[in-house]
């Protein structure tokens, strides 16, 4: 038992570089957004439209490091849950393309999340479930937001994806009995 414990520690110089790297993050984020405000990067570029998408960044970018540098799956997996939201504000803020367009994307999180932390961990297959899920139930949504069709089809698909996940699971749990008896 100890070696599962010893092989969970991270070592001192894990802990500093995950110390040292969150703080040189979050010095860049500040000195960004100071020079934002200063209008260095010019008018169009202000602290109003770099602030969050900015914030949201260095907190993801914090967490994918120290994932890579402590082998950490759980820091990657939350890594992308805030990388994700600050290139859709980022593109809210400096594109054409707006929330309505970009929603989607954050139904996949759950999916990016777990797509990059099954690349890290090479364990597909437990991640593939969360992926085919939220990757399938955002897609869906695409449609909508894309313009591709209306509510009028996409509430449809999402009740009969509802009903085959019920059933996938009742199936599942049945057999998941069958194998107890």
């Amino acid at each position: 038992m100890k070696e599962n414990k010893d092989e969970l520690e991270l070592t001192k110089g894990q802990k500093l570089a995950g110390n040292v790297i969150a703080g040189a993050y979050l010095v860049v984020c500040g000195v960004f957004l100071l020079l934002s405000g200063l209008g260095v990067f010019g008018a169009s570029v202000t602290v109003g439209k770099v602030a969050v998408p900015g914030v949201l960044l260095t907190v993801g970018l914090v967490f994918l490091t120290t994932a890579i540098v402590q082998r950490n799956t759980v820091s990657m997996w939350i890594s992308f849950a805030f990388i994700v939201p600050a290139l859709v504000a980022a593109l809210n803020n400096f594109t054409a393309l707006t929330y309505a367009k970009l929603y989607p994307l954050y139904i996949a999180i759950p999916a990016i999340s777990s797509l990059f932390t099954a690349i890290m961990s090479r364990s597909f297959r437990d991640h593939l479930k969360i992926i085919i899920t939220f990757g399938l139930i955002a897609a869906v949504f695409s449609l909508q937001s894309s313009g591709l069709t209306g509510w009028n089809v996409v509430v449809p698909v999402l009740v009969v994806l509802a009903g085959l996940a019920i059933v996938y699971a009742a199936i599942r749990m049945n057999k998941s009995e069958d194998n107890d008896d």
